[in-house]
């Protein structure tokens, strides 16, 4: 497959795919003999991979890091799991705090009517005071 052909299946944009590639969020592509990227099924999976690490908040340094040591082979794979733990101990604590803000409005929503009118009316009376 072609980088346009992958940027459609993946959703990413063919730039953010090249961008990837030379940060090293992703493994080197092979390239054909005119130097166009050639994608297989795991370029393509570890394009998804980082995709959807991204799209959870992970840093990019973090993706990078995790890319080098998966080139490092299996000597590698007691810190290739450490850091999956680590960051999905940092995705179940912001999972925690998004669930808590979703209680809380979920709260000022039920009570709008005896709790939060009042409150925006006191500010806004505050803002015509100021």
């Amino acid at each position: 497959m072609n980088i346009k052909e992958v940027a459609n299946i993946s959703g990413l944009t063919p730039n953010s795919i090249r961008y990837y590639e030379r940060l090293g969020v992703i493994p080197p592509i092979p390239r054909d003999k005119n130097g166009n990227r050639v994608f297989g099924d795991l370029e393509i999976q570890w394009l998804n991979f980082a995709r959807d690490l991204r799209h959870a908040g992970v840093h990019v340094e973090k993706i990078i890091d995790y890319t080098k040591l998966v080139s490092q082979g299996d000597s590698s794979i007691k810190g290739r799991i450490n850091l999956l733990e680590e960051t999905k101990d940092e995705l179940d604590e912001k999972i925690s705090e998004l669930k808590q803000t979703r209680e809380h409005i979920q709260f000022k929503i039920d009570n709008y009517d005896s709790h939060m009118i009042k409150i925006e009316k006191n500010l806004m009376n505050e803002e015509m005071e100021n």
